[in-house]
């Protein structure tokens, strides 16, 4: 599941995200999506992504050569409806900020404790310093 929040300014960034955190996200499944890199060091020590679309100079160069749309580029992988993706790309054009949240929910996986081998328990006979012969 994705959702997200269009913010102008990085406070406001900086506060949503906390506002997350606080609602029990993990850092992991936030992403910061702006034209630019954001100024603040407040991410840097964080598993919050941050994509700004503009990019390094030899990103531009190759965009230009196969003809990327880097707003695309940075909303393809959120699966979105395309009517709120084409609205996150003019806000992030516009130079708002874009938070989104793609939170997995996960059920019990009680199955996993009965059907895979590594939980399983060995009875050994005996030890390999007990064995008496060839070992071939």
């Amino acid at each position: 599941m994705t959702h997200f929040k269009v913010v102008k300014t990085e406070d406001d960034a900086i506060q949503a995200v906390d506002a997350l955190l606080r609602d029990g996200y993990k850092e992991h499944e936030i992403t910061i999506i702006s034209k630019d890199r954001l100024s603040t060091d407040r991410f840097n020590d964080s598993e919050v992504k941050q994509t700004p679309t503009a990019g390094t100079i030899s990103d531009k160069f190759m965009r230009f050569f196969i003809g990327e749309d880097p707003e695309e580029a940075a909303f393809t992988r959120f699966k979105l409806p395309d009517n709120e993706k084409e609205q996150l790309k003019q806000a992030v054009l516009d130079g708002e900020i874009v938070i989104l949240v793609k939170h997995f929910e996960s059920g019990n996986h009680s199955e996993v404790t009965q059907t895979n081998s590594s939980y399983d328990t060995q009875d050994f006979k005996h030890h390999p310093s007990e064995h008496k012969g060839n070992i071939e």
